[in-house]
């Protein structure tokens, strides 16, 4: 978990990043989405049932904010909580802070989000409830030196880490439910369409991979892929080979669709899949590997 905490720490903040170098395009008065029209796609509460007797207040600290000073100000307020996440410095307040930022953000602008703006914010939330600093961060660096820690970390339950791993899976279920009962997916001709709208256009690939019939291969290979990546994940012998493709799959997405992070997002979700013992052992051996002492000279 503290691997997925850096990771997707990281990424919120190159993600935030990213957004203010257009700041004033997106969250200004004078940008594509004042504020009103927030208000006007969510409402204020978050209804928990049909008759609306039982509901929540939404989570939006910049509901009626207009003045692109405060907005600003907490836009950087988010960019520290998401660097001192990713470092895993203050990791319980900055985590919290960092969940309450990004939910505010995609709040304000709940109608222009996708995919993975809601990975963001889901993991966002992940990360507040789970002991994600008791490894694998700064927290525990200074901890360990001062004494305060012992050397080998706490054992915690890591149920937050299951419902990351349940998250994903859940995403490439109700994917491959949704693209089964559509007609384009279910004939094999989903994936010709993406290649003609040239605003995704990244990087070239072959000409033959966005005609038939490798339109078929591409279009049942992707249905494939999520189909296992929902089920046959769990099972561990199998799992390796699973999480490959998932990779291969969102790195031929990343190399030729303009998607910024969202194969980088995908992917990070993929560690909660591991068990912590797993990913020291993996660490043990790349130092094994790469770290030999040099042999002493005979005297």
């Amino acid at each position: 978990m503290g691997v997925f905490r850096a990771i997707m720490g990281g990424l919120i903040f190159i993600n935030f990043s990213m957004i203010t170098i257009f700041y004033n395009d997106w969250f200004s008065e004078t940008g594509y989405y004042p504020s009103y029209m927030g208000s006007m796609t969510l409402s204020k509460d978050i209804y928990l049932t049909h008759d609306s007797s039982m509901h929540v207040p939404r989570i939006d600290l910049l509901s009626g904010v207009s003045d692109y000073r405060i907005l600003m100000a907490f836009n950087i307020f988010v960019l520290i909580a998401a660097l001192l996440t990713c470092l895993g410095l203050f990791t319980r307040i900055a985590s919290i802070c960092l969940a309450i930022g990004v939910v505010t953000f995609h709040h304000r602008v709940s109608s222009i989000l996708h995919g993975g703006d809601t990975v963001v914010r889901v993991s966002a939330l992940y990360l507040a409830i789970a002991p994600s600093g008791a490894a694998f961060s700064l927290d525990r660096f200074f901890a360990v030196r001062k004494r305060l820690a012992p050397a080998q970390p706490t054992l915690v339950s890591m149920w937050p880490q299951r419902l990351v791993a349940f998250n994903c899976c859940l995403i490439y279920f109700t994917t491959t439910w949704e693209k089964w009962f559509g007609g384009l997916w279910k004939t094999g001709v989903a994936t010709w369409y993406p290649a003609r709208l040239h605003e995704f256009d990244r990087f070239p690939v072959p000409h033959f991979l966005n005609e038939f019939p490798m339109v078929y291969v591409t279009t049942y290979g992707t249905l494939a892929v999520e189909f296992c990546m929902a089920t046959l994940v769990w099972f561990k012998p199998l799992r390796k080979w699973v999480l490959l493709s998932g990779m291969m799959l969102h790195g031929y997405i990343e190399y030729s669709m303009n998607i910024p992070l969202f194969g980088y997002l995908m992917v990070t979700l993929y560690l909660s899949f591991y068990e912590g013992e797993e990913v020291s052992a993996w660490f043990d051996r790349l130092k094994a590997k790469y770290l030999k002492k040099p042999i002493a000279e005979a005297a």
